[in-house]
């Protein structure tokens, strides 16, 4: 179907132009949105899930860590977006001008052609390579698509307006848009402030550690590849909230990592009740907690309930910490609050606190990456950099 080219002076003309503008501010703050999800979930500070982590289809997460999601290593590629729109923006102001209506058609019809492509690859790297999608991918898709369809409707070019925009213009307001991009990247990332050498020297500390050798108990819980080159241990505590900080860095590895990694977790809950080495009140519904962690991992869910119970941190009481669970799909509460009667329960747990105290845990989060104790944890970032280092070893 033949588009017919609006008049360079009709109101339609204009009314395409302020749409175009709507657009490219819309695609701005999606793409900004997504950088801050981006840095968040690289830096370990986003929740296990979020918005727009739907079902088994949607995870931004998964999108976020993997490498399509940078333009190189720590630099995310919703900067660029967010330069190209603000490009796109500029242009449509000039395109309000009449002198530039003309010209500017053709440098918008040229991005948004180009935003268009792009939209079309990642779809196929999220459905044909990662495997997931993401919401706010799709919603830049839709932007690209609309600005594109406006863009044919705006005025052809004609000789008058030919001469009175250059490629130097636009080439300026390419280099505005990406130097307020980096700005707003720069202020979006809450690691900005620290120093590249200070981020250097805490991963070069850690592979410089010494390993230390122990028996994993086989029945430990698992998450990711049980033959996997590098072994990720967790000594954790599920009321202590420097491990859920901790949760949270580490659980995005999970995608990216998931055929190099292999995550295993040990219960050292800072409580009393099962924990000799604790003198004093701590933690009181630790030992419940990881009981019903326990009894979670005889059923297979694990996992979700390692989520649920860490994003449920201040809703633990006695007693009822299991009820958390309750939503989980396909868990058997009856049969989990049998479980957690058993003395071979009690038993795991014993025998979890006797390993940490083995291999001297002093506090919790502790890992120990193939052997490296890290105390504390990282940043999900520099987890990235050590792994990826001892890959390559």
């Amino acid at each position: 179907m033949e588009t017919k080219a609006i008049h360079p002076n009709s109101p339609k003309s204009n009314r395409g132009t302020g749409i175009i503008s709507l657009l490219s501010l819309a695609g701005t703050l999606i793409s900004l949105f997504q950088t801050r999800q981006f840095f968040e979930t690289r830096s370990g500070m986003a929740a296990f899930k979020t918005f727009c982590n739907i079902g088994t289809s949607f995870d931004c997460t998964a999108i976020e860590m993997s490498k399509y999601a940078e333009l190189f290593r720590g630099f995310p590629l919703s900067v660029v977006a967010v330069a190209g729109y603000l490009t796109i923006f500029m242009l449509s102001l000039f395109a309000m001008s009449d002198a530039y209506k003309s010209a500017s058609r053709k440098f918008i019809l040229v991005f948004s052609g180009i935003a268009v492509l792009f939209s079309i690859s990642y779809l196929y790297i999220m459905i044909g390579i990662i495997g997931k999608l993401c919401l706010l991918c799709l919603l830049v898709d839709v932007v690209n698509v609309l600005l594109l369809v406006f863009a044919l409707r705006l005025p052809a070019d004609d000789e008058h307006a030919r001469s009175r925009m250059s490629f130097a213009q636009v080439g300026i307001a390419g280099a505005v848009g990406l130097g307020i991009a980096l700005l707003f990247s720069m202020a979006l990332n809450p690691q900005a402030e620290m120093k590249k050498d200070d981020m250097n020297d805490m991963v070069e500390s850690v592979l410089n550690t010494v390993p230390k050798d122990f028996a994993i108990p086989a029945d430990a819980p698992v998450i990711g590849n049980p033959n996997a080159k590098i072994t990720i241990v967790k000594f954790s505590d599920f009321e202590c909230p420097a491990c859920k900080m901790a949760a949270n860095a580490v659980h995005p590895l999970f995608s990216r990592y998931a055929n190099d990694v292999k995550f295993v977790f040990v219960n050292f809950p800072l409580d009393q009740a099962c924990n000799p080495a604790i003198t004093r009140k701590m933690h009181e519904f630790a030992c419940e907690a990881a009981t019903v962690a326990i009894c979670a991992q005889e059923q297979g869910k694990y996992k979700a309930a390692y989520e649920v119970l860490f994003e449920n941190q201040a809703s633990f009481k006695t007693g009822s910490i299991a009820d958390l669970l309750a939503g989980v799909p396909g868990i058997d509460m009856i049969k989990l609050k049998s479980c957690m009667s058993q003395p071979s329960t009690a038993d795991k747990i014993k025998r979890d606190v006797e390993l940490g105290t083995k291999v001297e845990i002093h506090s919790t989060p502790t890992f120990f990456i193939n052997g490296k104790k890290v105390e504390g944890g990282l940043p999900t970032n520099l987890w990235m950099d050590v792994i990826d280092k001892m890959l390559k070893q």
